[in-house]
């Protein structure tokens, strides 16, 4: 009997000090450390949906910019393959959804709108047209600069608006 009273006395509370409450050891978090928690967890979940949000824009703009490359080397390509001189639209085909076509072509200081039947031209000789391209929409700014030979953007500016 006398063992079973010191283990009950062992695990009993220490003595109340002050206004009778007695001191129990808890462990876990406070209220206040949840809380804390939690709002840092929402704090780095917005910073990383904002990011997401950006590298999404700059993948649709680097698609686009590679799409329009593609294009005109397949356009160079069917030019030469069937010996004949091939146009291919500037007024607004090339930006796709909501976007806008600028061009800056040989001797021009700055780009401009392209116009309506504006054309880029691909001789069968193997040459295309000289031609700067800015398309503008909605997650940002692509700006293309093709080499007449290869029909290769030679440079390639992706800005996102964020």
């Amino acid at each position: 009997m006398t063992k079973l009273r010191s283990i009950s006395k062992a695990t009993d509370p220490a003595p109340s000090k002050g206004r009778g409450f007695s001191r129990v050891d808890r462990s876990g978090f406070t209220l206040v450390e949840i809380c804390i928690a939690m709002g840092l967890c929402m704090l780095l979940l917005g910073i990383a949906t904002l990011s997401f949000t950006g590298l999404q824009d700059e993948a649709r703009l680097k698609r686009s910019a590679s799409e329009i490359e593609s294009t005109a080397r397949l356009t160079l390509q069917q030019a030469v393959m069937e010996q004949r001189l091939i146009a291919l639209a500037l007024d607004g085909s090339l930006a796709g959804d909501g976007g806008q076509v600028q061009v800056k072509r040989v001797g021009d200081k700055a780009f401009r709108k392209a116009g309506k039947g504006e054309n880029w031209e691909f001789s069968p000789s193997g040459i295309c047209e000289p031609i700067e391209v800015r398309v503008t929409n909605s997650g940002g700014v692509i700006e293309l600069a093709f080499d007449p030979l290869t029909a290769c953007a030679v440079r390639k500016s992706v800005i996102v608006n964020s």
